[in-house]
């Protein structure tokens, strides 16, 4: 299909404007395009059906049809776009248009009324955008809800690697950027909700970066400049490339990335598999990161047909210094753990992605995405820690001192595959659909388990110690087919039935070696285990798809088996032998959504669903993992499955006409049969834990965001609100009998049975179980007002974060309440006729509630920039942490204790960058105009 766009009034044509069809009852766009220079605007390959036709550009009002496609070409002809007086009038004074518009479940932000600098990421462009949160570790929100991944005009870039993109992608690229909770490619085909939804980012770049080769390419080298006299400096260095060529067809993009400024330019896939089989890993500190990665997509066939690949590899190297403290409440005493570890991980990998969508014809297609990726690994980890009895009356005594050494290394290899077969089947709303999904992986730990217990009582001191090698296998393996067929019942009445198997298969084999003992198999700490489930789900939902009103109606029936292996030696026999836990029962799931649109501008939906869900391997594991001697973890092979009956809400508003928009988003939920964890203390104050099925936990939370502008002044405010409450449950033993597992001729799998046993007899229980209740409160609250022109932009904001937690087990609560405080200002002035921009931000921290009193803290961070060579090259020098004052500080609440934490930062440190642009990028300026070197995110970032 293909028209003309022209100005109403002059006749000339509208060129860049953004053209979308949206299938009749749907709210996911499936083409897209924007204008050519002569306002012309071609899509090809649409579908037969039912669309709305909508085109939409800044200062012209929006124009929407109903359009019909019957299989052949289909001319609109000229349209006439009139002007939107209203914005015209507020850009003239603001020179920023509307930040945000919200539409159904679509927030889409205007990237030129949010001030970049050219050498600003994707990232930093982020962090200005209302209801949008960046964490430390890359990771990115919208209103709560995590991105999984980023699109360029709708093609995957890195598949479902958000944080390569953020990182790695300039911001002086994108010209509009929606955040969109989408649905599953298969309810987007059947029309009908199957609750796999996600929340992904879709930019669409600079018109005339469309065109050819660009890119951009920074370089910077600094030092540390330590607070303390007496701590050395480090070198601090960057580098980044990015080149890509864009058409409307096709994308190609080359990304180079290596720092030692914790800027890791994509996720670690290898690491995390390595850190999952680990225990005690520690985030933060200072991470030396190198990626390179290439990706491709375009469209084949008449555009029949898309296909996109990429690769990725990537290293990196963390140091972790941490000092933390955790009070574990109990019924008649307090138990303090004081603790300083260091922490070195070391990982690299590599990863293969594909994307294949073909279309046969109107009726028929199919979607296959293979991922290959595998990496090795190491760590070391030390840690040094003092236990103390508090026993409320004001008598504090040492109960223990404690000391960790391990190291190991990892070689670890993931695979997965998802297939998807959609057939129209000739009625309107009659679809077949076939989904197999497919993941395997092997995952491989060889280590050293060493460390000591010093243990004071009665004043006799004892020392326990653990010198151990190990090698543990984890290897996984998933199967999942999917079968839904739709068929139309009236006119806006449709019925789903719907079958799906689920096949799973772990497997965990633990060999451990007592090298105190001449290297000879230790077998209290040595299994395998299998654990395999087969669950089926039988379906049916009823649809109604009315032009302002969807509703949904379902239920399924869900039969599952669980069977789990665990194999260990008998001492007595002399033999391996197995432990067997088979279960079969029927689970059923409701489901109900409702979603009401009485406007493209306002938007609501409510939506239940209830899901069976099985315990982890870890959780079933019975093999203790001792490699802390204060802290030791047993499994459960008893555990059954839990359900989770789960409800939310959205309500979206936005006005166009005044530049204001609003969400509001409520969660909630409870777990019946949920796996809480049973903790007991031995007398030198060590921690023993094993899961258990336990009482109902419950959780509620609403966030909201506002964006608002005051008048025509070029002020906006936004504010954004959230507040979260968590009721989880714990078991706590007291006077528990270690005799039997300190026994050496019988061990933990007697004293594991033997204790399940008495967890299950109600006298026992009675005597020695008490139910603790923890009840969290969370509430956060982020102001911010911004001030934006044609060459600067000025931010004042405050935000607080408030965590609460009560213990029914204790009555101590006045060190469980924490606040965490800021206020910030930034400001960005671009200097034109000079070339020069000046940039700096300023955050003051405060804290209150903490065990530790923690200090106040002024973050300081200021660049200035120059360009150079006809705008091609930026040179920028940037400081730091100027005042020398940054910290990591981290609390958390769980179970029957509250912990917190400091690690290391980069502290405070200069560096100088020079950035070179070229192709469609280089020479001449937009998007906010010089800039700054990107150097990694600055410390005292988002509080925790």
């Amino acid at each position: 299909m293909k028209a003309l766009l022209v100005d109403e009034g002059t006749g000339e044509p509208v060129g860049f404007a953004t053209v979308s069809l949206t299938p009749a009852g749907q709210t996911a766009v499936s083409k897209y395009a924007q204008s050519a220079d002569d306002g012309r605007v071609t899509l090809n390959s649409v579908k037969g059906g039912k669309y709305t036709f909508k085109v939409d550009l800044m200062g012209y009002r929006p124009y929407s049809s109903e359009i019909t496609v019957e299989g052949k070409t289909l001319d609109l002809g000229t349209i006439k776009l009139s002007l939107d007086a209203t914005v015209l009038d507020a850009a003239s004074v603001s020179a920023v248009g509307n930040p945000v518009i919200v539409k159904k479940d679509t927030v889409e932000y205007t990237a030129s009324s949010f001030k970049t600098t050219d050498n600003d990421m994707l990232e930093d462009l982020l962090k200005k955008l209302p209801g949008v949160e960046v964490s430390d570790d890359g990771s990115i929100t919208a209103n709560g809800e995590t991105i999984s991944k980023i699109r360029i005009d709708g093609k995957d870039f890195f598949l479902d690697d958000p944080q390569l993109a953020s990182k790695n992608i300039p911001a002086k690229m994108v010209n509009r950027l929606k955040i969109i909770q989408e649905k599953s490619e298969e309810s987007q085909f059947t029309g009908i909700d199957d609750g796999e939804e996600e929340t992904v980012i879709d930019l669409s770049v600079q018109p005339e970066m469309m065109r050819g080769l660009f890119g951009q390419m920074t370089a910077g080298a600094g030092t540390d400049v330590p607070s303390q006299a007496e701590i050395d400096p480090d070198l601090r260095y960057l580098g980044n490339a990015f080149i890509g060529r864009f058409t409307s067809n096709s994308q190609i993009s080359l990304i180079l990335n290596g720092n030692n400024t914790n800027n890791q330019g994509s996720t670690n896939r290898s690491g995390n598999m390595m850190m999952g089989m680990m225990r005690g890993g520690r985030n933060g500190g200072i991470t030396t990161s190198y990626m390179a990665g290439v990706n491709a997509a375009g469209d084949l066939f008449d555009d029949r047909m898309e296909l996109g690949g990429n690769y990725i590899f990537n290293n990196s190297n963390n140091d972790v210094e941490e000092s933390s403290q955790r009070t574990t409440y109990l019924e008649d005493n307090n138990l303090i753990y004081n603790s300083s570890s260091l922490n070195n991980t070391r990982s690299g990998g590599h990863s293969f992605g594909l994307r294949m969508e073909h279309e046969f014809s109107k009726n028929s297609s199919i979607l296959f995405e293979p991922q290959v990726n595998f990496g090795t690994g190491s760590y070391i980890q030390s840690s040094r820690d003092t236990t103390y009895n508090d026993d409320l009356a004001g008598n504090v005594s040492k109960v223990n001192e404690a000391y960790t050494d391990n190291t190991g290394s990892n070689r670890n290899v993931s695979t997965s595959a998802r297939f998807l077969y959609r057939q129209r089947l000739g009625k309107a709303g009659r679809t077949l659909t076939a989904n197999v999904n497919f993941s395997y992986s092997n995952n491989k730990l060889d280590g050293l388990n060493q460390n000591g217990t010093r243990s004071f009582e009665d004043g006799t001191e004892t020392l326990e110690s653990v010198n151990q090698s190990f090698d543990n296998l984890q290897q996984s393996t998933s199967l999942r087919g999917r079968l839904t067929y739709t068929e139309p019942l009236a006119e806006r009445l449709f019925l789903e039935a719907n079958y799906s198997y689920n096949w799973s298969r772990s497997l965990s084999d633990k060999t451990t070696y007592d090298l105190d003992n001449g290297g000879a198999i230790d077998y209290n700490y040595s299994n395998e285990i299998v654990n395999e489930e087969q669950r089926q789900q039988i379906g049916a939902n009823v649809m109604y798809q009315g032009q302002k009103v969807r509703a949904q109606l379902g239920f399924s029936a869900i039969p599952t088996r669980t069977y789990n292996s665990t194999t260990k030696y008998d001492a007595v026999a002399e033999t391996y032998s197995p432990q067997v836990y088979d279960d079969f029962r029927w689970n059923f799931s409701p489901q109900a959504m409702l979603f009401l649109e009485p406007s493209d501008y306002f938007s609501t939906r409510i939506r239940y669903r209830g899901n069976t869900s099985q315990p982890s391997t870890s959780q079933l594991m019975p093999v203790p993992d001792n490699s802390n001697p204060l802290d030791i973890a047993f499994g459960n092979p008893t555990l059954t499955p839990y359900f989770s009956h789960n409800i939310n809400a959205d309500i979206r508003y936005s006005n166009r006409e005044k530049f204001s928009s609003a969400s509001i988003r409520l969660r909630g939920g409870f777990t019946q049969n949920p796996i809480v964890s049973a903790t007991w203390y031995g007398s030198n104050g060590a921690q023993y834990s094993m899961p258990f099925n336990g009482p109902v936990t419950a959780n509620a939370s609403a966030d909201t965001f506002m964006n608002i502008p005051i008048g025509e002044s070029g002020f906006f405010v936004n504010n954004t609100l959230g507040a979260s409450w968590r009721r989880g449950a714990s078991y706590v033993g007291t006077d528990i009998d270690m005799s039997t597992y300190e026994d050496p001729d019988k061990g933990f799998y007697d004293f594991m049975e033997e204790f399940i046993d008495k967890f299950n007899d109600p006298t026992y229980y009675a005597d020695h179980i008490t139910e603790n209740i923890t009840t969290t409160v969370t509430m956060n609250e982020r102001l911010r007002l911004t001030y934006r022109t044609d060459y600067l932009e000025a931010t004042l904001g405050g935000r607080t974060r408030m965590n609460k937690s009560w213990y029914t087990i204790s009555t101590m609560q006045d060190q469980t309440t924490t606040w965490n405080n800021q206020v910030s200002a930034g400001l960005t002035w671009d200097w034109s006729s000079l070339g020069l921009t000046l940039e700096g931000d300023l955050d003051y921290n405060w804290y209150k509630g903490y065990s530790t009193p923690q200090p106040s803290e002024c973050v300081l961070n200021a660049e200035i920039s120059k360009l150079l060579f006809n705008d091609s090259v930026t040179i920028a020098l940037r400081g730091y942490d100027l005042l020398g004052q940054s910290k990591n500080l981290m609390v958390s609440d769980s179970s029957n204790y509250h912990t917190e934490s400091v690690n290391n930062t980069l502290g405070r440190y200069i560096i100088v960058s020079v950035s070179w642009r070229f192709g469609t990028m280089g020479g001449g300026r937009m998007g906010g105009g010089p800039g700054r070197g990107p150097g990694g995110p600055p410390p005292g970032g988002p509080m925790r």
